[in-house]
């Protein structure tokens, strides 16, 4: 009789290898999901972590742009000039990046309780795919130079201008109220919102007028008359301070038209914010008239006789130094100097005759107005920068 010895453990031999082949596939495919899980989720994390700085790129965008809004004109009190102003100045609405419009962000603003008229808040939001986001804040505060500043600026979009004579001086390098030379901020000597205008002032000057203008950008080889576009306030902005200094209580009026004789509008020791209101003022021949602080011409400012004036100098309607005088011009012809800035909003501008205008930066800051801040639109500075987790 013939016994098969091995059917047996062949058969428990196919029973036990067929679970152990299903363990083995089970195993391979547990790995290979857990394989292609683990790629997905590492291919998510690197698309929002790179999102996520697509983001915080975006707020950083966001901050810097709100930032310009503010400089754009300048800043003379955060409070009130950003604060309150804020919609008008800066869409509440997403804004998107420039050739980027899956990137948006917003900004606002808040003023330092502690300092509301020279210090603030940007707090800005940035978003991007993938519901992506991060906020920045970021500190600021009005930096120590003006905007717009110069020995002359020029506020309005157009001009007509011309320079006659070769006697006149405009110089931006910073001066002391005695005329010296010191350190500090080398200013254009005339500065400009667009580069149109500064363009037709520079066409303007003979190649004998124009190492007569003097600053920031001046050179001798190859001549270039330190004329700037600097941006600034428009006559719209600069309406706006003018209407701010015009509220203070210390402003002292004049409504005279014809000034003979001596008249002080302020002095070093006590400087003023003087107003002049009538439609066209005269300083005749036998006139001598000197001042420090703020002058505020409303209509036309004539000079036949002297003018001294250490600060800031506002005219609202054109200015003529050295020419005919016609309606809302400000014309030199005797001798004028001013130390500090003279601010004109009209499209005429005509220099010449015997008149200095040197910038002078401390000059600019002699009245501080009753509510902090200074009256003069400054830029503002970054102070700090923090990401809000």
């Amino acid at each position: 009789m013939h016994v098969n010895c091995f059917g047996n453990q062949n058969k428990k031999e196919t029973g036990f290898a067929l679970p152990s082949t299903l363990m083995l596939l089970l195993l391979l495919v547990t790995m290979g999901a857990a394989a292609a899980l683990y790629a997905g989720l590492e291919f998510r994390s690197m698309n929002h972590f790179q999102t996520g700085n697509q983001a915080l790129f975006a707020a950083e965008a966001g901050a810097l742009r709100a930032v310009n809004v503010m400089n754009q004109s300048g800043v003379t009190h955060f409070a009130n000039d950003v604060v309150t102003r804020w919609n008008t100045l800066f869409s509440p609405s997403l804004q998107s990046l420039v050739g980027y419009p899956q990137f948006t962000f917003t900004a606002t603003v808040e003023a330092d309780p502690t300092n509301p008229a020279d210090r603030g808040w940007i707090t800005a939001t940035g978003w991007a795919p993938y519901s992506a986001r991060r906020i920045v804040r970021i500190g600021v505060k009005r930096g120590p130079i003006g905007r717009g500043i110069g020995a002359i600026y020029l506020a309005a979009d157009s001009v007509t201008p011309s320079f006659s004579g070769n006697a006149f001086d405009i110089d931006g390098n910073n001066h002391d109220p005695y005329g010296n030379l010191v350190a500090g901020t080398v200013a254009p000597g005339v500065a400009t919102r667009n580069d149109n205008v500064t363009n037709a002032v520079k066409s303007a000057l003979n190649a004998q007028q124009k190492d007569n203008v003097r600053g920031s950008e001046f050179s001798l080889s190859p001549l270039n008359p330190s004329v700037v576009t600097s941006g600034g306030p428009d006559w719209s902005d600069l309406n706006r301070v003018v209407n701010s200094i015009l509220a203070d209580p210390r402003v002292v009026r004049n409504n005279t038209s014809r000034i003979n004789g001596n008249v002080t509008f302020g002095t070093l020791q006590s400087p003023q914010i003087t107003h002049l209101t009538a439609s066209d003022v005269t300083i005749h021949a036998n006139g001598n008239a000197s001042g420090a602080g703020i002058l505020i011409v409303d209509g036309s400012l004539t000079i036949n006789g002297n003018l001294n004036f250490v600060g800031w100098i506002i005219v609202r309607g054109s200015t003529v130094i050295s020419g005919p005088s016609s309606d809302d011009q400000t014309a030199v012809l005797g001798n004028a100097t001013v130390m500090g800035s003279l601010w004109t909003a009209h499209m005429v501008i005509r220099v010449g005759g015997s008149a200095i205008i040197d910038f002078c930066e401390s000059c600019l800051n002699l009245i501080v107005p009753p509510s902090g801040g200074g009256y003069m639109p400054k830029a503002m500075m970054i102070t700090s920068w923090q990401e809000v987790m």
